[in-house]
């Protein structure tokens, strides 16, 4: 398992980090406070490690135990469980400056699993530096404390969503949640086209439908003109008509959240 195999940096085949224009973890924290300059340095050193990976990896397997936490640096990844049965419930998606473990902070085991959609590069963040710096940076502890509290709010509608709403309001709820969360991270065409390399079967298993169910609400959302898929691209042709479809209200995401300066930390 990747946690158990990569306990040491002379074990992993790590990368020379690539200096992106903007660390994703920067732009995702600066949604919820103003981070300083000495914040942004301690993000970029603990995100120093880096790795490739290809699509369908697994980066975090579930029982396992690490002493990294993965942050997302591209690509797409998605969190699952797998049934007795064989049956897959996939309960979150993962985009570029998403942490993928943040309770290995608290807990040393994971209690689900975390695979690849797509070619990615992942920052391998020690958990002993990770804590360092939110004790240390009372700013990137209170966004990461919203970042916790909006992963919360969407699998609260996430379970509307599966368990309330009808085949078309489910798909189009997800598709409407897709596009604002890849808007805000500027992966929207001005068209409404973003990729989602995601399958049919995958869609099933992340809104409770059957595959052949799923491919029939896709294709009545076609008909209607609400979107396009063509080649693992979604385009939202009418989006105020699929939000209204879907009865969609985005405030649970938080994108319009003023960004903070707070005086105190948790830790004192």
């Amino acid at each position: 398992m990747l946690a158990e195999h990569q306990s040491s940096l002379h074990r992993i085949d790590w990368l020379q980090p690539s200096q992106p224009e903007i660390n994703p973890l920067v732009a995702s924290l600066s949604k919820f406070v103003s981070l300083d300059q000495a914040d942004i340095q301690a993000i970029e050193h603990i995100s120093r490690h880096r790795r490739k990976f290809q699509a369908t990896e697994t980066l975090v397997h579930q029982e396992s135990r690490s002493k990294f936490v993965c942050l997302l640096l591209s690509g797409l990844a998605f969190r699952y469980r797998h049934l007795p049965d064989g049956k897959r419930q996939i309960f979150g998606f993962l985009l570029p400056g998403d942490l993928c473990d943040t309770h290995f902070v608290i807990s040393n085991k994971c209690d689900h699993n975390v695979a690849l959609l797509s070619d990615a590069e992942v920052a391998m963040i020690s958990i002993s530096e990770l804590m360092g710096v939110i004790v240390g940076h009372a700013k990137i502890e209170r966004a990461l404390l919203m970042t916790s509290l909006v992963d919360a709010a969407i699998l609260r509608e996430w379970l509307i969503n599966i368990g309330q709403r009808d085949a078309i309001q489910k798909l189009s709820h997800l598709f409407c949640e897709l596009s604002a969360r890849m808007h805000s991270r500027g992966a929207v065409n001005p068209d409404g086209s973003f990729s989602i390399p995601i399958t049919q079967a995958e869609l099933a298993d992340t809104i409770g439908l059957t595959p052949v169910h799923v491919n029939r609400s896709l294709q009545r959302l076609r008909r209607e003109g609400l979107v396009v898929w063509s080649g693992r691209r979604l385009t939202i042709v009418n989006r105020a008509s699929l939000e209204m479809i879907a009865g969609f209200d985005g405030q649970y995401l938080q994108l319009d959240a003023e960004p903070i300066s707070p005086k105190l930390c948790a830790y004192g």
